[in-house]
């Protein structure tokens, strides 16, 4: 795509947030036409107010070693917000936050402008499901566009480090983590060879969840592994996820059940779990369970990619896309183009159609890929959990918002996720619209993060030589009188 300055033009445009999960308290309308409206309470109304206003993004070709960042503007684009799409939009972007959204170019002349003329700006994406290892895992997902990845267990060795590196570079992925998951003595996540504390009963709730918390965790992950326990795994009871969950909720931490049956899933909606991990791995379709996940407003983060890494051949079309294999290395290709250990899965359609009940019962759902789990690799494999999503029965736009605002919303993350005034200028453009085509998000022309631009071609040991650190905000103060700033949180 060629570069060029031009004079952009602005236009407002108003969020309407296609799901309501608990926390904002909304009721929701069915489908008309196809969309989703929201009728909501004063509390919801407030939360909406917070999010409503909605500014597009922008670029011009910064170093990634150049934190002082004075600003860019993209010009004639169309935009993704989170939601919904618009076409012919125009960003200003300064000190790493969306700034505003303009008429007229008048006050912002002395910024950079890139002609977007057929590509759409997005949010950059948000892997609600990871496993970190190390720091080049963030870089890698940064290069496929995810600026955010929700880590639900690491080595607690490595996490701090992880959070330092995210919170200093830019040229990383941002880091969330559950820390140490919740789960029974020898259940699910103990067979990993790292010693963590286990659950061992509900009085042991409160300790354990206060531990989390004091450690840094941004919330918890509870671990129901019903299939696992059927041979002779065992697993938390019932009243110790529900102990678990209250003592997360006193501290304002949101809870994430890992489950693997539907019995698994009515007990974790059962305790007050905010949100499901994984979805149920027997029967398919289940317009019940589906029902009670969307009745509680509890989120699922289906993961689609993991079991569908069992199915044979499953990550080759990955491995050779032409859009995305550039950015892979040797090794990463020869996993994609591999087969995962353990039982192949002969059908896949069951993993599919479970999803389509929950779309079907207006359940929230999220993206996710829990990397690297089979044959999935960091940021390549979300872009694979979005088609698989399209083929379950969403839509391009709800897959798109399902790693953008919803993510955002459900894990109350309110400075991403969107773009809107205020918000950070994690942003991926694209070739072509993925609201119509979500094969178009591998189509990457480039990825920002805090407003600094990666090198996607860049070897890790380049980037780290650099290191480029998050820019400082530019004060509200210095910016043109007329700029209308709602912040996004």
């Amino acid at each position: 795509m060629a570069i060029k300055e031009q004079s952009p033009r602005q236009r407002r445009v108003r969020i309407f947030l296609r799901r309501s999960p608990p926390f904002m308290r909304c009721t929701r309308d069915r489908r008309f036409n196809g969309d989703i409206h929201v009728r909501h309470s004063r509390l919801c109304s407030t939360t909406l107010g917070v999010l409503s206003a909605i500014a597009l993004s922008g670029h011009a070709r910064i170093a990634a070693s150049q934190p002082s960042n004075p600003g860019f503007v993209i010009a004639h684009v169309r935009v993704f917000d989170g939601r919904q799409s618009h076409t012919d939009r125009n960003v200003v972007i300064v000190g790493g936050r969306i700034q505003a959204v303009v008429e007229s170019l008048d006050a912002w002349r002395h910024l950079p402008v890139v002609d977007g003329t057929g590509a759409t700006l997005i949010p950059g994406l948000i892997d609600a499901h990871s496993h970190t290892q190390n720091v080049t895992d963030l870089q890698q997902a940064l290069r496929f566009g995810v600026t955010t990845v929700l880590d639900m267990f690491t080595d607690p060795a490595v996490e701090q480090g992880l959070r330092d590196a995210a919170k200093r570079r830019v040229d990383v992925a941002d880091f969330r983590s559950a820390g140490v998951l919740a789960t029974a003595p020898g259940g699910h996540g103990t067979e990993y060879g790292i010693a963590i504390p286990t659950v061992a009963r509900a009085s042991d709730a409160e300790a354990f969840v206060a531990a989390r918390k004091a450690g840094g965790s941004d919330y918890l992950k509870i671990v129901l592994n019903g299939v696992r326990a059927a041979r002779g795994t065992p697993t938390l009871d019932a009243a110790t996820a529900t102990a678990l969950v209250r003592a997360a909720h006193s501290r304002g931490m949101v809870a994430v059940a890992h489950v693997e049956s539907t019995e698994d899933v009515r007990i974790a909606v059962s305790s007050g779990v905010d949100g499901l991990a994984h979805i149920w791995r027997e029967g398919g379709a289940a317009p019940d369970i589906a029902e009670l996940v969307a009745r509680k407003n509890v989120f699922v983060i289906p993961t689609l990619a993991t079991p569908e890494g069992f199915v044979k051949n499953s990550g080759v079309s990955l491995a050779n896309d032409s859009r995305l294999r550039p950015f892979l290395s040797d090794t990463i290709i020869a996993l994609l183009s591999g087969s995962a250990k353990g039982p192949v899965i002969e059908d896949f359609k069951p993993f599919l159609d479970a999803v389509g009940s929950l779309r079907a019962a207006d359940a929230l759902v999220l993206a996710g890929s829990d990397v690297p789990n089979a044959i999935t690799a960091h940021g390549v494999s979300l872009h694979r959990e979005l088609e698989l999503l399209v083929r379950a029965g969403l839509t391009p736009t709800e897959a798109l918002a399902a790693a953008t605002a919803n993510v955002a919303v459900a894990f109350k993350i309110p400075d991403r996720g969107m773009i809107a005034p205020g918000c950070r200028a994690d942003l991926v453009l694209v070739r072509g619209d993925p609201t119509s085509d979500i094969m178009a998000t591998r189509d990457i022309l480039r990825v920002w993060r805090s407003g600094v631009e990666f090198d996607r071609r860049a070897t890790p040991a380049e980037a780290k030589s650099r290191e480029p650190s998050i820019p400082a905000a530019k004060a509200s103060s210095d910016l043109p009188a007329e700029s209308t700033l709602t912040v996004c949180r």
